[in-house]
């Protein structure tokens, strides 16, 4: 993954950089966690051009319907 920071523009780095801050502040995890969530979240799309705002939508989606199947669960 460290491959995949190198390689792109400045623009995509810090609206990487963004992504990752926004969802630590937002879910309330550490920044090393938010790293870790978006790095894999970046692995499994694996797309050309990333587009930084759906994927923290879609991060923010599945930790949601994640966080109420397990309070359903209770």
């Amino acid at each position: 993954m460290k491959n995949f920071i190198y390689k792109k523009s400045i623009s995509e780095k810090i609206s990487y950089i963004k992504l990752i801050t926004d969802l630590s502040h937002e879910i309330g995890i550490s920044i090393t966690d938010s790293k870790e969530l978006v790095d894999t979240a970046i692995i499994f799309i694996n797309p050309k051009e990333i587009n930084y705002e759906e994927l923290k939508e879609e991060i923010l989606s599945y930790i949601v319907i994640n966080i109420f199947s397990l309070v359903c669960k209770l």
